[in-house]
């Protein structure tokens, strides 16, 4: 699969549904991450937080298998019966799976919490990882480059830290505005890791709305509860609009 969206010519192939897909599993990943840290601390809200973490990944999982053409074919089990480390989508894959699985069993309550949790925590992080450097490796697209493996963990866990500010969890807050300001700041720095030619066709393709995002993520530093919103907006249209135009292969390619 990495082959395939990193051989030259290969056009677009990539629709609002993988869009959406860069979105979730930032969200799912995100909130897994904090179910694991909150069981870890045995925090009232753990419970909680890992029913979330089992919502998001199944949806996740759901849009994947919806927006593939071989979805009635359930050619997607390859994954699972490979073995391939050099692969970030075999890692998203796994990861996914098993922060699922993980977190089931903690939500039933089957098992040892701690160890259930450390098992969550991993896997976590490795739906974090996964879709940065799932576009950072393709080196035929000139606007997804090393500083992806970046930006999208960190936008990831705005997106998770803003569901939480919505449920008012008092200590979302603080991590909300110190990583979207940290987001921000990749995202500031982005267009100048970029060459000219691929700096031009950000901006004509996206360069208003990838400002418009970066004034909207700004909004996590003002009022209380509008923090949030920005947070959660800004991030996932930073995601979304990287990964459409992001598919364009530059001159000569």
């Amino acid at each position: 699969m990495t082959e395939f969206y990193g051989l030259p010519n290969a056009g677009e192939f990539w629709h609002w549904t993988n869009a959406l897909h860069f979105v979730l599993v930032g969200l799912a990943g995100g909130i897994a991450l904090l179910a694991a840290l909150l069981q870890l601390r045995g925090h009232e809200e753990a419970r909680r937080y890992t029913l979330l973490a089992l919502l998001f990944i199944a949806l996740d999982l759901f849009v994947l298998w919806a927006e593939s053409p071989a979805r009635f074919r359930f050619t997607h089990v390859w994954l699972f019966l490979s073995f391939r480390p050099q692969s970030p989508i075999w890692w998203g894959a796994w990861g996914l799976a098993l922060a699922f699985l993980s977190s089931g069993l903690l939500y039933l309550e089957k098992g040892p919490r701690k160890p259930l949790a450390w098992i969550l925590l991993l896997f976590s992080l490795v739906a974090l990882s996964y879709p940065g450097m799932a576009l950072a490796v393709n080196g035929n697209r000139p606007l997804w480059n090393a500083l992806l493996a970046g930006l999208f963990p960190l936008t990831a866990l705005v997106l998770a830290l803003g569901v939480a500010a919505l449920l008012r969890s008092g200590w979302a807050l603080y991590p909300l505005r110190l990583l979207a300001g940290a987001s921000l700041l990749l995202a500031l720095l982005y267009p100048l890791t970029l060459s000219p030619e691929a700096r031009e066709h950000l901006w004509e393709e996206g360069g208003l709305l990838y400002g418009l995002l970066l004034l909207l993520g700004l909004g996590v530093f003002w009022r209380e509860r509008l923090a949030p919103w920005a947070g959660l907006l800004a991030a996932a249209g930073l995601r979304a609009l990287l990964v459409a135009v992001g598919q364009w292969q530059g001159f000569g390619l």
